[in-house]
């Protein structure tokens, strides 16, 4: 067993910041470091510490700067030699176990978790523990912390996130390309649905192939090339094409008669990994296009490769389940205890005219045309 194990077991795994950093408040970064000894230490000092972590690629520099927030857990400077004696743990004993909490507070200015090919913005927690001896005097572990932010609740970049999808074009009047989808934002590591229509407008088409495809744009606000432009970096996160005709029979087209329709899913990576949420800061930007291919054979046998694109959304999955927490769905019955908690008498009767009778059209009509007015 190795001298020193050590377990950073926080709270909670990231830290989320809602709102812009002018406005978002400080969020609490709580949890316990866990030491087991594999054999006996003198223990001088431990510290734990939240920290940005400078990534060998990094060109580009936040305003923040680096960041970096230190707690001391255990100081023996008091105690006789300069050192506490620790012994070693024995496996089924938890008497000997050695546990600190740690607690700091994350400003709301903090920039973003962020990983570029020009650069990253990252966060961890790194436990040290000094002892003094033969040997190796300083252990260390260290656990990543990521930072999201996400839109206040109710807030209009909030409610952006609910909107619904839907991008429609055509080609030279003969061809027309739509795709909807439920909303246009989609959390990291799950699945973006579509519905695509192709509808023929004249005759005489052949449609080849379908092809749904999620790209994203890096731009690096502070990092110019030669030309004086800003950096920029495009890639494709996810694609999908599906043949159409039938290959068992030999066809590899399926005329276009009338009215085409399919299903197609994207799988969306986990954030840092595959893909960054979208964002826009003084330093850097991130979006996100959902973009439709179809590749058509024209009356005169020249294939047409047609396209059409629109921004897309990728946000933690907990900026989605805010938003959609404030929207009751339709037969919600936590919604109903009111009217069914009530006198059905007092629901027929206003409570401020209680022998008036309800409004007839014409009154409604004429009110409405007063506002009009």
């Amino acid at each position: 067993m190795l001298y020193v194990r050590i377990s950073i077991l926080p709270d909670i795994s990231s830290v989320v910041l809602r709102g812009p950093p002018s406005t978002a408040t400080s969020q609490p970064l709580s949890g316990r470091v866990l030491f087991r000894l594999g054999h006996s230490l003198k223990v001088k000092r431990i510290t734990v510490a939240f920290q940005s972590v400078s990534c060998p690629k990094q060109q580009f520099q936040t305003s923040q700067g680096q960041v970096r927030m230190e707690q001391v857990l255990f100081d023996a400077t008091g105690l006789a030699g300069g050192y506490a004696p620790w012994k070693a743990n024995r496996y089924g004993s938890g008497s000997e176990s050695y546990e600190f909490p740690f607690s700091f507070i994350i400003p709301g200015h903090m920039h973003e978790s962020v990983s570029t090919p020009y650069g990253s913005v990252c966060y961890e927690l790194r436990v040290s523990v000094h002892t003094c001896g033969f040997g190796i005097n300083r252990w260390t572990e260290y656990q990543k912390i990521p930072i999201f932010r996400v839109p206040k609740e109710g807030s209009p970049q909030a409610l952006r996130l609910i909107d619904s999808l839907r991008m429609q074009a055509d080609w030279l009047g003969a061809v027309e390309l739509q795709v909807l989808s439920d909303t246009a934002a989609v959390a990291d590591n799950s699945k973006l649905r579509a519905h695509i229509v192709v509808r023929p407008l004249q005759k005489g088409l052949l449609l080849t192939d379908v092809g749904l495809r999620l790209s994203e744009s890096v731009c690096h606000k502070t990092l110019i090339d030669r030309f004086g432009d800003p950096q920029r970096s495009q890639k494709v996160v996810s694609e999908r094409r599906k043949a159409i005709g039938d290959t068992a029979a030999g066809l590899n087209s399926l005329p276009l008669c009338q009215e085409y329709s399919l299903d197609l899913s994207l799988p969306v990576p986990k954030a840092f990994g595959g893909i960054q949420y979208t964002m826009d800061t003084p330093n850097i930007s991130v979006a996100h296009d959902l973009v439709l291919t179809a590749t058509v054979i024209d009356r005169d046998q020249n294939p047409r490769y047609l396209r059409i694109s629109s921004n897309v959304h990728v946000v933690p999955k907990l900026a989605l389940e805010d938003t959609f927490a404030e929207l009751p769905a339709y037969r919600s019955a936590s919604f109903d205890r009111l009217l069914l908690g009530s006198d059905a008498e007092q629901l027929e009767q206003s409570s401020f005219f209680p022998h008036s009778p309800p409004p007839s059209y014409q009154c409604a009509v004429s009110s409405h045309r007063i506002v009009l007015a």
